[in-house]
């Protein structure tokens, strides 16, 4: 009987395991947030689909004689984290302006990317520098491309940028670019150590190709450098069913039946068969290295036409209902110096009494913050000037968000003040009492009538010679 109940159990536990595969294990770092919906194609099984047409073309224009690479691995190699690095940060996280070389197929900022972000190469690379960045609060996902930090991270420069919502299928509009040449998102291609010790990757794996010509589903975009013989971008490939993984690692092992069942999809042009992971200590760099001995001619692209649903979603044919349509951009923001990394440009103080200067020996995000002081005591005021918003819409919600290191036991106000010409319409703030740590503060308030102005303040009661920091301000409508 005792026997019996342990097999049970243990089957349970089997059935258990095996449904949190077929739902997509969560980002490590968001463990609310799946990698993507379990009906995209990044979790589909081309095992037994047919072989492409154009298999033994496109799979010699990569190079048959070649060997796989994993261009991921532990350590560094000329000072960066070998493979694509990637970070979560909470809904919290201040959100910075981001100017892109391809902005007519960007999304626009602002990004919710931290000064010390993660670069792919490191930060002084010359390479791809894509930066991957998960708000674990909303699952959303942000990436940049030829990412280079402005103003100590105050803002950014790009190439290219894209956001997705990890919980849906839509894709990017056809002809567009992301942070990746394909369209696609970087990170849900990425091999992890941790699904490796898991013991199964439940995903396509992204990988190069030397040279591509246009672009076919799952893809969006292409990035041609080759002919009508050369692969398109979105081109999918699997290892052969006939090849022998017996004789490589537990390791690898996991990786190639990976390559079996899910298949690789040509994401950008590189070098031939290289595959992307992220970096962690984690790897073997010797074991993975022994992957070169899988030669190209192991592959075979697949025909995946039976799997799409739509070109313009990654859903693939299964029966499942329609994917959400795509939600709503991220509000943008409205401060244009919320963090005064620059100076205090826009932002006045309350009266002669109250001094406001820029300090950079604290700060909440970024370098530098504004720093607030009384030379008698009373209240020290930080308004925006002019104000932010200029005319308000009847009816339109303003969000509010600060960060405040005031004295312990003392006041701070964050306050909204709509106003109409020289008078006060409404009031709308909310009052903490210092603790001597940074403190977030947030504010939502409706217009009660179109064609104000809205003034953003911040009041911190302060003693004779006290000072307070003032950090990574944010005014949003929504």
């Amino acid at each position: 009987m005792a026997a019996a109940r342990r097999i049970s159990l243990l089957l349970f536990g089997i059935a258990l395991a095996a449904a949190a595969i077929a739902q997509g294990r969560p980002v490590p770092g968001a463990p609310s947030c799946p990698m993507t919906p379990a009906n995209s194609f990044w979790h589909a099984d081309v095992s037994a689909l047919p072989v492409h047409p154009q298999s033994s073309a496109w799979a010699s224009s990569i190079g048959t004689s070649a060997g796989m690479k994993a261009d991921f691995g532990s350590g560094t190699w000329n000072g960066g984290p070998i493979g694509i690095p990637y970070t979560t940060v909470p809904g919290t996280q201040p959100r910075v302006p981001v100017s892109f070389d391809y902005a007519d197929e960007s999304d626009p900022g602002p990004y919710p990317v931290p000064a010390n972000a993660p670069i792919e190469g490191g930060s002084s690379s010359t390479g791809d520098r894509h930066v991957l960045v998960v708000d674990r609060d909303v699952c959303r996902l942000w990436e940049l491309y030829s990412a280079y930090p402005q103003s100590g991270g105050a803002s950014w420069t790009a190439g290219s940028g894209a956001t997705w919502d990890l919980n849906s299928n839509a894709m990017r509009p056809l002809g567009w670019t992301s942070g990746d040449a394909a369209g696609l998102p970087i990170l849900p291609g990425l091999i992890r150590a941790d699904e490796v010790a898991a013991g199964e990757i439940d995903h396509v794996i992204r990988f190069t190709a030397p040279r591509t010509y246009n672009y076919v589903w799952p893809a969006s975009h292409r990035a041609s450098t080759g002919g009508a013989s050369d692969p398109p971008i979105g081109a999918w490939f699997r290892l052969k069913a006939a090849f022998d993984i017996s004789g490589f690692s537990a390791q690898n092992q996991v990786i190639l039946r990976a390559l079996k069942k899910h298949g690789m999809v040509i994401a950008d042009n590189g070098s031939s068969w290289f595959m992307s992971g992220a970096p962690d200590p984690a790897w073997n760099n010797d074991d993975l290295n022994l992957l070169r001995n899988v030669p190209g001619s192991a592959f075979e692209a697949v025909d995946v036409s039976s799997l799409e649903v739509s070109s313009t979603s990654y859903e693939v044919a299964s029966g499942s209902p329609p994917p959400p349509p795509p939600p709503p951009p991220p509000p943008a923001e409205l401060v244009t110096n919320p963090g005064f990394e620059a100076g205090t440009a826009g932002w006045t103080k309350g009266d002669k009494r109250t001094t406001l200067v820029r300090t950079c020996a604290v700060a909440h995000g970024g370098s530098c913050a504004a720093e607030l002081g009384r030379a008698r005591t009373g209240n020290a005021v930080l308004d925006d000037s002019p104000n932010t918003v200029s005319t308000t819409s009847a009816g339109a919600t303003h969000t509010a968000v600060v960060w405040v290191r005031a004295p312990a036991g003392r006041s701070v106000t964050l306050r909204l003040r709509e106003r109409r010409n020289s008078t006060t319409v409404r009031t709308s703030q909310v009052t903490v009492t210092g603790t001597g740590a940074w403190q977030q503060l947030t504010l939502a308030s409706a217009a009660a009538s179109g064609g104000t102005s809205l003034s953003l303040e911040v009041v911190v009661s302060l003693s004779a010679g006290a000072s307070a920091q003032v950090d990574d301000v944010s005014l949003q409508r929504s």
